[in-house]
């Protein structure tokens, strides 16, 4: 993602779902913000999920290739943040 954004991680449920369609190697529909954050849709397996740095990331069936942070849909489920919100 251009800018060097802070990573924000997703819900450990997501997560969860992500790591259910890479396994089944089910075709998916992602909606993401790519590199220029523009909004893409796309179809695809999901070949594998993998941390660098303390960021998650997806790796799609097309060697593709970006942070969960810029996932914004998968199959029309919705990705949430899993930010915690500071304790007063």
């Amino acid at each position: 993602m251009k800018g060097n954004q802070n990573y924000v991680p997703i819900s450990c449920l997501f997560f969860d779902r992500l790591q259910d369609w890479a396994t089944k190697k089910e075709i998916v529909v992602l909606t993401f913000f790519n590199e220029d954050l523009k909004i893409v849709a796309k179809s695809s397996r999901i070949i594998d999920l993998f941390t660098k740095n303390s960021e998650e990331f997806i790796v799609l069936e097309s060697g593709e290739n970006f942070r969960l942070d810029q996932l914004i849909s998968v199959n029309g489920f919705r990705v949430d943040s899993c930010e915690i919100a500071p304790r007063k």
